[in-house]
């Protein structure tokens, strides 16, 4: 392995002091505290500075969390490690392994070229750019971005390199190649909103929320975040599309051939729409009012339906004769996010059980003056947006969402449109190539310029968060959120 640079080198052991420092700090500081608040800020603390560091990997942290806190004598190991295997977790076993069986098997490739090369796109950039936007969104709602934004860079690049450039000024071609190339990494991150296994802090929010007794379906969360999703896409690209315009001229790509579909390509698809079905029912049927709805949410909880439609993966033979997601490949899936997710909710847990949560609340009321729920909501998303720039969007929704529900909690209003806000923010992180896996990809391409990402980005941090904000002020008291 290469060494780090040395910028992120002093980041991280700097961080590891940081850590250090201020867990000893809080504990020797006589806060006017009781013990187990005192002990759990203390750990508390470190974990940020640890997670904003990264002087160990994000995952590591999560997994010390609860031994920390049972050592701190907070709770015992039971309740502590409960949350690494918390339902909700299920949903993202099920919905990786068949993120994984689309990816071997070339779905989601052949799903992306299907779209883009329509007779509706036909070539024409306009078109195209907003092709792949939509395709990057759509893909994004139920694999990583990371890896949406893998597959679609090369058919871009393959556009571009087609003759679509040519004849056209240096500068002119690094404003098109600069605007196709964010304009699909920025769709990618807000395609994640749109369902619960889109991205991370979807599901932390989620989890969290449920902890103080407020349950959101696969659906309901779905019903907000797909909305939001496409009107932030729809932003992005106008505002690309008057600051990085796509070429002039024709823009097609060299189609690869895909022929017939194979047997585990309908294999996945079968799995794929099985578990869509099962997620969105159960929620179709409240929003209803049908009398079977309790029985059968109960019947189908997420995690279960993901499992389920999953297991026809590993029980049925693609066409060379082997399962259509092998095991060996199907444990690689990425356990260090599972375990930051159960970390995320065991320490938002003991926030709010000893009362933390409340306190910090109370002092970031003092603090502010926020005194209502929309102005709480406004201040929730304008702090992840620009906080999750230097931070790992889940580790920031597990930081943030537990403060700004305690927040709510003190002020008697409704936690749900705030922890919505930082929930939804958290995927905005437009400025930074280290924000987010698909910035990393399209700077890795080396025909981004880093004053380019954090101009564009810090236009879209803004327009990103006004956006989120007027989506939750529509559709929150619509819903009953508030």
């Amino acid at each position: 392995m290469e060494d780090a640079p040395d910028s992120e080198g002093l980041r991280r052991r700097f961080g590891g002091s940081a850590a250090a420092i201020l867990f000893v700090g809080c504990l020797l500081w006589p806060l006017d505290l009781p013990a187990d608040q005192h002990r759990l800020l203390a750990i508390l603390l470190a974990v940020v500075a640890l997670w904003v560091s990264e002087a160990l990997p994000i995952p590591v942290t999560a997994l010390l969390i609860a031994p920390a806190m049972v050592a701190a004598g907070i709770t015992d190991a039971k309740t502590a490690f409960a949350p690494y295997a918390a339902p909700l977790l299920f949903l993202f076993y099920g919905s990786f392994f068949i993120a994984m069986a689309l990816q071997r098997h070339g779905l989601d490739r052949r799903l992306a070229q299907a779209l883009v090369s329509s007779p509706l796109v036909d070539g024409v950039p306009w078109r195209t750019r907003a092709a792949m936007m939509v395709a990057g969104m759509m893909l994004s709602m139920w694999i990583s971005n990371t890896a949406s934004t893998a597959i679609l860079v090369p058919i871009l690049l393959a556009t571009l390199g087609g003759g679509a450039l040519t004849g056209m000024s240096d500068d002119g071609k690094r404003i098109a190649t600069t605007g196709g190339l964010l304009a699909i990494a920025y769709a990618c991150s807000m395609g994640g909103m749109g369902t619960l296994v889109g991205t991370p802090p979807n599901l932390i929010t989620v989890g969290l929320l449920a902890e103080v007794g407020i349950e959101l379906t696969f659906f309901e969360w779905a019903s907000i975040g797909v909305p939001t999703a496409v009107a932030l896409v729809l932003v992005i690209y106008l505002v690309f599309a008057r600051r990085y315009p796509p070429p002039p001229a024709p823009a097609r790509a060299e189609q690869t051939e895909f022929g017939p579909l194979s047997r585990g390509e309908l294999v996945t698809a079968l799995s794929f729409v099985l578990a869509i079905t099962g997620w969105v029912v159960p929620g179709v049927l409240k929003a209803l009012g049908t009398e079977s709805a309790p029985l059968v949410a109960k019947a189908l909880p997420a995690g279960g339906v993901a499992i389920l439609a999953a297991s026809v993966l590993f029980a049925v033979r693609d066409e060379r004769g082997k399962p259509v997601l092998p095991w060996p490949e199907a444990r690689n899936i990425d356990w260090g996010l599972i375990m930051l997710f159960g970390g995320g909710i065991s320490l938002g847990g003991q926030m709010f059980k000893t009362g933390l949560a409340k306190t910090l609340g109370q002092g970031f009321i003092e603090l502010t003056g926020v005194s209502d729920m929309w102005t709480l909501t406004a201040v929730a998303i304008a702090f992840t947006i620009f906080f999750t720039e230097v931070c790992s969007n889940t580790a920031t929704s597990s930081m943030v969402v537990p403060l700004i529900i305690g927040v709510a909690t003190e002020l008697g209003i409704s936690p749900v449109p705030p922890a919505l806000g930082v929930g939804l923010a958290a995927s905005c992180a437009f400025m930074m190539p280290i924000a987010t896996g698909p910035n990393a990809i399209v700077y890795g391409t080396g025909e981004i310029a880093l004053p380019d990402m954090i101009r564009i980005g810090t236009l879209l941090n803004v327009l990103g968060g006004i956006v989120i904000f007027i989506m939750l002020r529509i559709l929150c008291p619509l819903y009953g959120w508030t």
